[in-house]
């Protein structure tokens, strides 16, 4: 019986299992803390206190979002290989290109923006046009990742290889939902000339809790992580899951607000 028991305590039966090591969850929530912060008081701070015109306000925001995308990477906390994290890279970079450009526009929708830019919605277009992209990527990013694991010599840890990378796919393309914070900055400052304050209130407090119950699910998935040996800063990647999936929070406040318009 003693044999079954390692120096350090651990049974050879949980060393086989691969028991989880968990990762600091006070580091999960402060990343989670930081980022909102940054992402609402720069875009706040930018498109009113110093009077930063919208577009310098996009590309800014959209360098937040790369930087998320690429800390994400950095802090990545699955147990993947190098084309799992490549797959949901490129998902992520392909959908904030959809967010900020026209560049899907031939594909899913007239490129001026039809009949929404005829009524006056220019951002409803440029929502619609993202849901429809968003929609496109997880269909192809769901094929690729299926693909990818088909083609893999070794397929133990089948389902395992292919949630994990899904949910890093899933959370990188979300992430380019940020790029619509500046629209929804600026249609609640003019929320109360519009008669729209008290449902842009609503909106966000919606979002609000969603980010709350995001954290809450954070501590969790803190103590239950199983990272790879060689990963550098994991807390790093489970910190910013819960704001690259709120990304969508920010996309469907947008939306609705354009509807009450």
């Amino acid at each position: 019986m003693a044999d079954d028991v390692r120096d350090d305590g651990r049974s050879r039966v949980d060393e086989a299992r691969g028991a989880h090591r968990g990762v600091p969850a006070g580091r999960v929530l402060a990343v989670q803390l930081v980022a909102y912060l940054l992402l609402f008081v720069v875009t706040v701070g930018l498109q009113f206190v110093l009077g930063v015109e919208q577009p310098v306000v996009r590309g800014v925001v959209v360098a937040m979002v790369a930087v998320l995308l690429l800390g994400f990477q950095l802090g990545w906390p699955f147990r993947t290989g190098w084309a799992e994290r490549f797959i949901g890279l490129v998902a992520g970079v392909l959908s904030v290109v959809c967010a900020v450009t026209p560049a899907a526009s031939h594909v899913f929708y007239p490129a001026y923006g039809g009949r929404l830019a005829d009524e006056g919605k220019p951002v409803m277009y440029t929502l619609v046009r993202w849901a429809a992209c968003f929609a496109i990527l997880l269909i192809a990013v769901t094929i690729v990742s299926f693909g990818r694991q088909m083609a893999r010599a070794e397929r133990s840890h089948l389902i395992r290889a292919l949630s994990h990378c899904m949910t890093g796919a899933v959370a990188a393309v979300s992430a380019a939902g940020w790029c619509f914070l500046p629209d929804l900055v600026s249609m609640g400052a003019a929320s109360p000339d519009d008669g729209l304050m008290t449902g842009f209130l609503a909106v966000m407090a919606v979002c609000v809790v969603f980010a709350a119950l995001f954290a809450v699910c954070s501590v969790p998935w803190a103590r239950e992580a199983d990272p790879a040996e060689d990963a550098r800063v994991p807390w790093l990647g489970i910190g910013l899951l819960p704001v690259m999936l709120c990304g969508v929070m920010i996309f469907a406040a947008a939306f609705v607000m354009q509807l009450l318009a």
